[in-house]
This record gives C-alpha cells, structure tokens and sequence, in this order.
C-alpha cells in the first residue's frame, strides 16, 4: 500500500538509476573566521540526470555536521567517478537520513546548473543503465 502510494507521490523529473559509483564531494567547514575545504569520499548508489543518492560514514567535520545547516541552499560539488570520465557536478543538498543496512547516511542531491561536457557525458552513462 505504501509504495502504490508513494508511485503517486515521486515528484522526479527522471528516473533514477541504481548504480555503485565512487565519489568526492567537495564540503566548506568554518571555525571561526577560518574556512577550510574538505574532500569527503563517498558511494553513489542512485543516479539521474537531475541528482543523486550517496552514502557516507562521516557527517561531522571537527564538530559541524555537513548537511543540516546545508539543506536546500548551500551549494556543494560532488565528483563522480564513471567507468570512463570523472564529472564535477554542483548540487545542492535535499535530504539525508540515518540508514541502518547501510551504517551510514544517505543523502539526496538535486544537481544545479552542470556543463554540458559532464551532461553529455552522465547523459551517455545513464542510457547504457537501462
């Protein structure tokens, strides 16, 4: 009953794919006035041309938990690594959630405006998915 219903409610523009992709995500931590980027390995589980799913261990960086502060404004830059390409894709966090099978949290991406270099090439990648 839950998931017919849940059909109903998907509001994505495209279907995403399940995949096993690494990947890096780019995050900005401040303490104080000094700010110092971090790369943040991660796994891509799910992918579309208009986001992502990844999984990760680490949420906090020296105290400052990476996504609650971020969620639907900061932009964040995710690259992913694809059989042939890596592609640098900014995005913005929608959600994460605490998934037990996976010990670790998953967090959703919108993309935001990505060159057509790296759409062209996650556009190639995700029609060899179907």
């Amino acid at each position: 009953m839950l998931k017919k219903m849940w059909k109903h409610l998907e509001r994505r523009r495209y279907k995403r794919r399940p995949v096993n992709l690494s990947a890096e995500i780019e995050v900005e931590v401040k303490k104080g006035d000094v700010s110092k980027k971090h790369l943040l390995p991660v796994r891509v589980i799910n992918l579309s041309l208009q986001g992502c799913c990844f999984i990760t261990n680490t949420v906090l960086i020296n105290g400052k938990h990476l996504f609650l502060e971020n969620i639907g404004s900061k932009e964040i830059e995710i690259q992913i690594h694809l059989p042939n390409n890596l592609i640098q894709i900014p995005a913005k966090v929608i959600w994460f959630d605490y998934m037990e099978e996976h010990k670790g949290f998953k967090v959703g991406l919108s993309f935001e405006s990505m060159k057509d270099i790296n759409l062209n090439f996650l556009k190639q990648y995700l029609s060899l998915k179907r």
